[in-house]
């Protein structure tokens, strides 16, 4: 199943990612509110820390730690939503609901897809930040 989510994202080539409207109209009233470079700043944060986060998720499922699986998740399903990554944060919030409820979805799988949507997600945001 991994090995097909691979396959089919890398055919995919996921370049279209889409933005949440909504999201973005916040993360504009805050950078009109804290003054530029704000959304750079909140983009940032989320480039430096995804990553490792997702790493941090593979050693917790590794090691049997649902909770700290469930946490950590739960952590990029909000940061996600806050850049507007629906589909990112509806990847973290499966996996979340999986660790808390004790469900056993394809969390390898799942947070594959993640891993493997992350670049072209972060090159979106990255256009997305205001001139400043």
């Amino acid at each position: 199943n991994a090995a097909l989510t691979r396959w089919l994202l890398a055919v995919a080539k996921p370049e279209g990612v889409s933005l949440d409207a909504h999201a973005w109209e916040g993360l504009e009233y805050l950078e009109a509110n804290s003054g530029p470079g704000a959304i750079r700043e909140v983009v940032e944060d989320f480039a430096r820390d995804a990553l490792p986060r997702l790493e941090r998720m593979r050693a917790a499922l590794d090691g049997g730690d649902m909770e700290s699986l469930g946490r950590l998740a739960h952590d990029l399903k909000s940061n996600a939503a806050t850049l507007g990554a629906s589909n990112l944060s509806d990847l973290a919030a499966r996996i979340e609901g999986g660790a808390r409820e004790g469900e056993s979805p394809d969390f390898g799988g799942l947070l594959e897809e993640c891993r493997l949507r992350l670049p072209a997600l972060l090159r979106q945001l990255r256009r997305r930040i205001p001139a400043e």
